[in-house]
């Protein structure tokens, strides 16, 4: 499997990964063979790029944090969280989902997060909550802090942090034009609605409700709604300031393309004791793959390649697959001390 941006898609390209809405509803199944119509559907999703099964990327598999079905589940219900007109969620099984996404962070807590999301444009904030719930759960368990119940606990903060933007229309959420200043205050407001929206109908204990409501402090003092700065924030919710933003700024939304992960890995290291807790995020930084697996680079000699596996301790430096011929080549060995990754194709 490898990752093309969109514009590359071409008829006869086999999908390599289910594309699915915010419902978890698939819309293009893995395995399609794409024609016109399903390059024109994927364009109008507002996807940037797609995963496909051809060429050398065939046998190899991208690791994931959860797995395409939890995520799909944990999708799910932060859609029908989201739907005002729908019953409430038992707060039983948005624990037990939370605990599912724990569990599986914790079985690939040896392995770098690798993968580009592919979602529909649309419906970011769904997606967006699932992915930052499974890279709080990665982060909290790098940090070696926390217990397992605190996991699970920071895992459901994650997943429920942006609970109350449920209160403001879609069109103001995915505006693709300035906002006016009440629905901008409307939109900086949404932590404290998503606390006052789990004291209302929920039973979950303080600690929670506040890494919910503190998930926009900044370090310095200067994030909203409190002010709080330094460790007056927080555990949780600094844990989750760090996954939010890495999220947000490698994912397409109305203002603003995604992103490279190296880009949003040196945002939060250059922000790192103004905006982030700089142990959290120098601790994040070490987990995120640079260039992640299955994506096309080119190196300094001229070559393109396909990225195959990635070394925490040498996060430049990935083992690669020449194209085309296929030559395999560890970037961190003494005889590729000449070569580098000097572009990445997103």
């Amino acid at each position: 499997m490898r990752y093309i941006p969109v514009i590359k898609a071409d008829t006869g390209m086999v999908l390599g990964q289910d594309i699915y809405d915010g419902e978890g509803k698939v819309l293009l199944g893995k395995g399609l063979m794409m024609d016109g119509d399903a390059i024109q559907k994927v364009l109008n999703l507002g996807l940037p790029g797609i995963y496909v099964d051809n060429g050398f990327g065939e046998t190899l598999k991208v690791p994931r944090l959860v797995s395409e079905e939890l995520q799909r589940e944990a999708l799910r219900l932060v859609h029908d969280l989201f739907q005002e007109e729908s019953g409430e969620v038992e707060q039983e099984y948005i624990q037990e989902v939370a605990r599912k996404i724990t569990r599986e962070a914790l079985e690939a807590r040896n392995a770098m997060y690798n993968m580009i999301d592919i979602r529909i444009a649309d419906d970011y904030t769904f997606f967006h909550s699932v992915n930052v719930a499974a890279l709080s759960a990665m982060l909290g368990i790098e940090t070696g802090n926390l217990g397992l119940e605190e996991l699970n606990l920071l895992t459901t903060a994650a997943l429920l942090h942006d609970v109350g933007k449920r209160y403001v229309e879609s069109d103001v959420l995915n505006a693709r034009r300035a906002l006016t200043e009440e629905e901008r205050l409307l939109v900086v407001q949404h932590p404290k609605l998503s606390y006052d929206f789990l004291k209302e109908n929920y039973e979950f204990i303080p600690e929670l409700c506040t890494g919910v409501l503190e998930h926009h402090e900044w370090y310095n003092g200067c994030g909203y709604p409190l002010r709080r700065s330094g460790y007056d924030i927080s555990y949780y919710a600094r844990i989750i300031k760090v996954a939010d933003v890495f999220d947000a700024l490698t994912s397409k939304l109305p203002y603003h393309d995604p992103i490279s992960p190296s880009g949003a890995v040196d945002y939060i290291l250059g922000n790192a004791g103004v905006e982030f807790d700089p142990d959290l995020a120098d601790l994040f930084a070490h987990k995120i793959a640079i260039y992640p697996v299955g994506c096309e680079v080119s190196l300094s000699d001229g070559r393109n390649a396909l990225v195959v596996e990635n070394c925490p301790e040498s996060v430049l430096r990935p083992k690669v697959k020449a194209l085309p011929d296929g030559e395999m080549i560890d970037l961190k060995s003494d005889g590729a001390k000449e070569l580098a990754i000097v572009e990445l194709y997103m």
